[in-house]
């Protein structure tokens, strides 16, 4: 997003940083250089600097937290799944081997936890601990439930917990860094990711890859129709959220990125 260039640039440079290259070829940091969305940390860019808060080193370090542990998470993901690729590249415990690509996800959680004892605020690092242990639960629930019937009430919680759990963090977490209220972000990024995991659990590629493993997705337990009336309903109340902002080009940004989001699409 080309209004947030030079801030996803400098969450890519810290993100860097952090990260010791363990892998012959480039391959971990290959990863993370990978092509990804970092919607994780557009969303709160978008939304504090709509809402005209000054963006510091320590608001980019809270980012670079929330991707480090979602790359560890991928990491671990394609183990648990058996992937093949991500990214448009071959997944790293295809690559090397799953002990590999386990080691790698643990050392960029090592990494994330060195960067939120550098931002020095105990709330912050007590929400993200609550936060990887909501998103390991909503995992082992979803592995115990492969390939059974699930129900919407089982699926919401394991998409709150194993995705959106971490945008909701993210959020609170800037918020608490910002002075700003911590409630409405809070409920903002959680209603966000639980958008983010319904739309992509419909693409193509997760189709397929959640099929081979028998998980269960809005789709498959209440149909394309009412998956989308589920997503219009959710994109009411973020809307809802952005009424009193100032009008500007980032609020703006951030109403298109949520209509976006809640329209299912096939890419």
């Amino acid at each position: 997003m080309e209004i947030l260039y030079d801030d996803l640039k400098n969450v890519r440079s810290m993100i860097l940083e952090n990260i010791e290259e363990l892998l012959p070829n480039n391959s971990l940091v290959s990863f993370l250089n990978g092509k990804s969305k970092m919607i994780r940390s557009i969303l709160p860019l978008l939304y504090f600097k709509a809402n005209n808060i000054t963006i510091n080193n320590h608001f980019y370090s809270i980012l670079t937290v929330g991707e480090l542990i979602h790359n560890a998470s991928l990491l671990h993901d394609d183990i648990i799944d058996n992937a093949s690729e991500r990214r448009n590249s071959i997944t790293i415990n295809k690559i090397y081997n799953s002990k590999i690509a386990l080691l790698c996800g643990d050392y960029l959680v090592s990494q994330a936890i060195d960067t939120i004892l550098k931002i020095d605020n105990q709330e912050i690092a007590h929400n993200f601990n609550s936060c990887t242990a909501q998103m390991v639960k909503a995992e082992i629930k979803q592995f115990l439930l492969r390939n059974k019937e699930t129900t919407l009430n089982d699926y919401i919680e394991i998409c709150t917990g194993k995705t959106a759990s971490l945008f909701s963090v993210i959020m609170q977490n800037c918020a608490i860094l910002s002075n700003f209220n911590i409630e409405i972000p809070t409920k903002f990024g959680n209603i966000f990711g639980l958008c983010f995991q319904i739309n992509n659990d419909f693409l193509n590629t997760s189709v397929i890859e959640d099929k081979k493993n028998g998980i269960s997705t809005a789709k498959k337990i209440i149909g394309i129709e009412n998956t989308q009336h589920l997503l219009d309903n959710y994109k009411k109340e973020l809307l809802s959220f952005t009424t009193d902002m100032p009008n500007n080009v980032y609020k703006n940004k951030l109403e298109g990125l949520i209509d976006s989001l809640c329209q299912m699409k096939k890419n």
